[in-house]
């Protein structure tokens, strides 16, 4: 885990804004409003390998920096830079996920961008962001989702996930089960944002979404990927008959995928596997095909995640951890 410091410098319509403000004010070319425009904004964000999460807009240039270079960031703080190149300078970046891809030099992001709209409160879109390698100092957009009020998530048991939302439908796969448990919570809050404010398609709010849109320029093979269906069957919920004759022996089967879950997590690096490739490794200690147990895998993966997370000592008396951290008055004892 890493916290990494980016510098964000002012988009050059936003530099421009500055100067004409600068030159019809006279003398008072020390305002607070033109130094906001013209200084360089602090970002910081908190990184797992394959994940990026916001954490705070530093407004002075002055703060304390965090080398970029990082075993855990990996190319990430690289890439990021690349993506603020993109944004609009109202908006932000909460997360930042790597997918896994089709295609072996290509990196993909799933990006999630909020910024304060029309009703002066918080709305979130998902951007898909394609780099032809990951030495590229461009990117392109090729997908843009809007978290409408509707917006449903759900676990694909393979390792990714699905969000729905207004007819719309398209699957994650993050590149290691940190990442995963990383988008889910982020995506989570965002949505129940969306609720909370009652988001529709057709409403005032998430207009700004269009200039996005409008800078959808990925080449077709990556908007392909972004909208496609991959393993669409596996998504689908097992049938509630197929255990009815035999409830007992799938309790028992469910109790001993826990145990062994929790055994091989223990022991692995979550960084750098994927959820899929736990599961063929608790199927080698069971001996047995789990495929119908893909999605009961996934979320006792996600649950026994949250629990053994430990939090992570940020500043002086401030730890980031989860709400299991948050509950765990044994861990805050520890942590005094």
């Amino acid at each position: 885990m890493a916290l990494v410091t980016l510098q964000r410098s002012p988009t050059p319509s936003a530099a421009s804004s500055a100067s004409t403000t600068n030159s019809s004010a006279g003398e008072d070319f020390g305002s607070d409003d033109d130094r906001k425009n013209n200084q360089s904004l602090s970002e910081s964000f908190f990184m797992v390998k394959g994940a990026a999460l916001f954490l705070q807009q530093g407004g002075s240039a002055q703060g304390p920096k965090t080398p970029t270079h990082h075993k855990h960031a990996g190319d990430l703080p690289q890439h990021l830079q690349v993506m603020f190149k993109i944004l609009r300078s109202e908006d932000r970046i909460k997360l930042a996920v790597r997918l896994e891809s089709g295609w072996s030099d290509r990196v993909r992001y799933m990006v999630v961008i909020y910024t304060n709209g029309h009703q002066d409160t918080e709305e979130n879109i998902v951007v898909g962001m394609d780099f032809t390698d990951k030495d590229s100092k461009e990117c392109s957009i090729g997908m843009v989702l809007p978290l409408w009020s509707d917006t449903n998530i759900h676990l694909d048991g393979d390792g990714g996930f699905s969000v729905n939302t207004a007819g719309r439908s398209h699957v994650f796969k993050p590149v290691s089960v940190q990442a995963m448990w990383s988008a889910l919570q982020v995506l989570h809050k965002a949505c129940e944002v969306s609720r909370r404010f009652n988001y529709f398609p057709g409403g005032i709010a998430l207009t700004w979404m269009a200039f996005y849109e409008s800078c959808i320029t990925s080449e077709q093979s990556c908007v392909n990927e972004w909208n496609a269906m991959t393993d669409l069957e596996t998504t689908r919920p097992d049938s509630p008959t197929m255990f009815v004759d035999r409830p007992t022996e799938r309790e028992r089967t469910e109790c001993l995928i826990k145990a062994k879950l929790r055994n091989i997590m223990t022991f692995q690096d979550l960084e750098n596997i994927t959820s899929k490739e736990i599961r063929n490794e608790l199927e080698q200690h069971m001996s047995c095909n789990l495929t119908e147990y893909k999605e009961f895998i996934d979320n006792e993966m996600l649950l026994i995640l949250g629990q053994m997370d430990k939090a992570t000592l940020i500043f002086d008396h401030v730890y980031l951890g989860s709400e299991w951290n948050a509950s765990n008055l044994e861990e805050l004892r520890d942590c005094g």
